[in-house]
């Protein structure tokens, strides 16, 4: 009994604490900046919608896709007309992936 009381004293003297920790922002970067700088991937496993993360060793990021429906559409008309082997114009929209700076 003492020690359960010990315990829920000493969480709600922390727990105030650990909610008043600020984070902090930064700008997003694209990877290919990150990968250009060094940065090196490791997976996630896909957790919080991620594809994958970079890390330099001391800094890490997370990376998300950034893409719109109208990109989408442009690539698969594109692939599939190459399917049906009438692709001419191979141009089609890049997959931004923008990574996120995690603390």
């Amino acid at each position: 009994m003492i020690r359960a009381g010990v315990i829920s004293g000493l969480l709600a003297f922390v727990a105030p604490v650990a909610m008043a920790v600020e984070v902090d922002r930064s700008e997003y970067q694209f990877v290919s900046d990150l990968s250009a700088a060094g940065y090196a991937p490791f997976g996630t496993g896909g957790s919080g919608n991620t594809l994958f993360g970079m890390t330099d060793g001391s800094e890490i990021y997370l990376c998300f896709l950034l893409d719109t429906p109208n990109d989408q559409s442009q690539r698969q008309s594109a692939l599939l007309a190459e399917l049906d082997g009438g692709g001419d114009d191979r141009s089609v929209p890049n997959i931004p992936v923008v990574c996120v700076l995690t603390q």
